[in-house]
């Protein structure tokens, strides 16, 4: 369930907003409310409000929202009880004013609620501090209760799904326009931020099913990069797609091994060659794998597809240039070792991300005690 939940000031438009949604809003449940229009409550609200002058964010305002995930198969009153169980949980009695609204106008039925923080004693019963933060610990356990997936839930699914689309469409091309046509084809949107020092600096990755033209004022679709991956970084892909384009315009030009090296030394690029088993001089030695890092590259930690001070693998990163591995292999009598990978680092690229996949699905949402453990990961990690 996607929720939000906040303190401020409100006008009359708020109800009326409320109350309307082109006409096809209704209006679950009202307390303390005289009035059959949405202006006269709110007067009605901003009179009980100036009973407290201190508190000049009187209402608490927000929504939860059923995803394609639960689609629209629970009942209206189900939807208000699941509110309603949440707003009391953050402090909202039988003595406070609270008007609440289902809308149906858009493809995610949501409920909307706007409640006076100041009871008709005068009293401010709902605390401001980590407002958002509560509620939505409120609709999780609520939910959890009911059987229903948690925002959070969801959220980890979405990014699984987004990670595993991403990094087979990195595998299979070259360049950022390609990488978006490919999201796309997987029905995903990738938007793209970008600065004058660093050209593309920043990416984001929204679901097209996901998109809501109507409430984008509410809540953003999608989920940036970090949110996704703590290891797969933006300038890890730009190193990436640079790498793989220099080697296409080499294999070109070479016809073994030393010719391949030799060129992608002249490009900028160091080669090491990791072999099935010990290098053995004077024998035919099958090669494994080959594994490209630009000479001048400063990335100092491993990524997920980078490894560190080794560089990309071309067998994991690109299928055929798995394929071309195979063809230097066995076109080349390999007399000489050629900078070869040092044996303790023969683990595979798969295996060390599937090592790290735990860490790349972090909640949008994590508690304050999963924060500081996460914290003390990464400085480990240095």
């Amino acid at each position: 369930m996607n929720n939000s939940a906040t303190t401020r000031s409100i006008t009359k438009i708020a109800l009326e907003y409320n109350s309307n949604d082109k006409g096809t809003a209704e209006m679950l449940a009202s307390n303390y409310l005289l009035s059959n229009t949405a202006g006269g409550q709110f007067y009605e609200m901003k009179t009980v409000a100036e009973r407290n002058p201190k508190v000049k964010k009187w209402a608490l305002t927000g929504y939860i929202s059923q995803p394609d995930e639960i689609g629209r198969k629970l009942k209206d009153e189900e939807l208000k009880q699941i509110a309603m169980e949440a707003l009391v949980n953050v402090g909202v009695t039988d003595k406070n004013q609270y008007r609440l609204d289902i809308h149906n106008s858009t493809k995610h039925k949501h409920i909307h609620f706007v409640v006076n923080r100041i009871d008709i004693s005068g009293k401010c019963t709902v605390k401001a501090h980590d407002i958002g933060k509560r509620f939505g610990e409120a609709v999780r356990k609520i939910c959890k209760e009911k059987g229903l997936l948690t925002d959070v839930e969801i959220g980890i699914q979405k990014k699984a799904r987004m990670l595993k689309s991403l990094t087979e469409a990195i595998r299979s091309k070259d360049n950022f326009d390609d990488l978006i046509s490919e999201m796309k084809k997987k029905g995903f949107e990738i938007q793209l931020s970008s600065n004058v020092k660093d050209g593309i600096s920043g990416m984001r990755i929204v679901m097209e099913k996901d998109k809501n033209f109507q409430t984008e004022r509410i809540y953003k679709a999608g989920y940036k990069l970090s949110e996704i991956s703590n290891q797969l970084k933006i300038s890890e892909i730009k190193s990436l797609f640079k790498m793989k384009q220099a080697v296409r315009e080499v294999q070109r030009n070479a016809d073994n091994l030393k010719e391949f090296r030799e060129n992608l030394q002249q490009k900028g690029f160091s080669v090491k060659i990791q072999y099935n088993g010990d290098f053995k001089a004077g024998q035919k030695n099958q090669i494994k794998d080959i594994w490209i890092n630009e000479i001048n590259n400063s990335q100092n930690k491993n990524g997920f597809f980078f490894r560190k001070n080794v560089g990309f693998s071309l067998s994991s990163i690109d299928s055929n240039l798995g394929d071309l591995v195979k063809s230097l292999s066995q076109s080349s009598v390999n007399n000489d070792a050629g900078n070869p990978l040092k044996k303790e680092t023969n683990e595979s690229l798969i295996e060390i991300a599937g090592g790290l996949l735990g860490d790349f699905l972090n909640p949008t949402y994590v508690s304050q005690d999963e924060d500081e453990l996460w914290k003390k990961k990464r400085k480990l990690r240095r």
